[in-house]
């Protein structure tokens, strides 16, 4: 198969990224050709190599709508619409591209509903979380635009049972092409850091990587380890991650006397991340909503236990009291009560570090979700519907 991946940024790192990365790969593994397509500002198709080593173009794909600008904006996407949608045409052409499979789809991508009309390729639509539900709450409005794009889609996947559940709240016509394909990641990865760099055992932390922002919660993370500081002085919070509560999170921390005992990181690439996860006590992610949690299972390949919230998918991935720990959301006597019962119970943080890898290996890996997508692309193309 020739598949053509259209995700919205060129990152090597981030939960996104790391999926379709990780998705190509595999997919070029079993001997299928990859091509990436990123929006930019370029008005004709630009090659260019992606950070994740693959063959790629940029173009700059308009919306239809911009409420900036309204006018401008209408004016420049009829202007450019049959320009844009040639050049697209073109690359699926020169390229004998089958499927083309859209991640993190806004009505940037209203053009490849064309193409799939004229018939010129499968087009596939995986939803992430934040494109539907950037809050984490539904919108009030959904552009026309993207409401088509999804109508127009052969399949769309989302990364959770649970979060395929909220797609559908939203557009329950699109029930009967929607499935779930479950995230993996590349265990040997994410595992491969230097020793020496977790080794110091005077730095013992509890980590959490995630946005700052509503849905992330970690607000309520604060406040749980704010009652969980006196029960060890030795024990740190890590928070890797930014976002526009960030500022609001440390004045927090400050007003409950433990600005000292927490470190707002920031966004750190792979390798820092790595060794962040490699070297931790407990990881947490106490998010209030959450589509699937892709660094809990990155937290689970190092052997570490999590303790997490049970909303969205997370419950798909950890088995409360064997996999990892559940915890009610937005309860911060509850996340304190979890993290302090791991702490003190060595068997337990033993039992969950260990059944939580296992969990990984046997149903969290990238060749996993690789598989299930090459089975869903291959159904499309043969007019096989086993996948739904």
């Amino acid at each position: 198969m020739k598949i053509l991946l259209a995700v919205p940024w060129d990152e090597e790192f981030g939960g996104v990224a790391t999926v379709v990365g990780n998705l190509a790969n595999y997919l070029q593994s079993q001997g299928h050709t990859v091509i990436f397509l990123h929006p930019s500002a370029t008005n004709f198709l630009q090659k260019k190599t992606t950070k994740w080593g693959f063959p790629g173009y940029a173009l700059n794909l308009r919306k239809p709508f911009n409420i900036d600008h309204p006018v401008r904006s209408i004016l420049a996407f009829i202007a450019f619409f049959p320009i844009t949608v040639g050049q697209l045409m073109y690359l699926i052409r020169r390229h004998r591209i089958s499927i083309v499979n859209i991640h993190f789809p806004s009505d940037y991508y209203i053009y490849f509903a064309l193409c799939r009309w004229i018939h010129l390729c499968k087009l596939v639509i995986s939803v992430h979380g934040a494109d539907l539900f950037p809050t984490g709450q539904r919108l009030s409005k959904y552009a026309n635009a993207l409401k088509f794009l999804l109508f127009s889609a052969h399949a769309i996947v989302a990364p959770s049972q649970a979060f395929l559940g909220d797609v559908l709240s939203l557009f329950p016509n699109l029930a009967k092409k929607s499935t779930f394909i479950h995230n993996g990641i590349d265990v040997l990865k994410i595992r491969q850091i230097d020793k020496q760099q977790t080794s110091d055992n005077s730095n013992r932390y509890i980590l959490c990587i995630a946005t700052h922002n509503e849905k992330k919660a970690i607000d309520v993370l604060i406040r749980a380890f704010a009652l969980l500081k006196d029960k060890d002085e030795r024990l740190k919070l890590i928070v890797v991650g930014d976002g526009p509560l960030r500022n609001q999170h440390e004045e927090l921390s400050k007003s409950l006397a433990i600005k000292d005992r927490i470190e707002f990181v920031g966004w750190k690439n792979t390798a820092d991340v790595s060794m962040y996860l490699n070297g931790c006590e407990i990881f947490v992610l106490p998010s209030r909503s959450e589509p699937f949690g892709i660094v809990i299972i990155e937290a689970m390949a190092c052997q570490k236990p999590v303790v997490a919230s049970a909303v969205g998918g997370i419950p798909e991935i950890i088995e409360n009291g064997k996999s990892g720990v559940l915890v009610e959301p937005d309860n911060p006597d509850a996340l304190f009560n979890a993290l302090l019962t791991v702490l003190k119970d060595y068997n337990l943080r033993s039992s969950i570090s260990i059944n939580g890898y296992k969990r990984v290996v046997e149903c969290f890996r990238y060749e996993h979700t690789g598989a299930k997508y090459v089975g869903l692309f291959s159904d499309l193309l043969t007019g096989n519907r086993s996948h739904y």
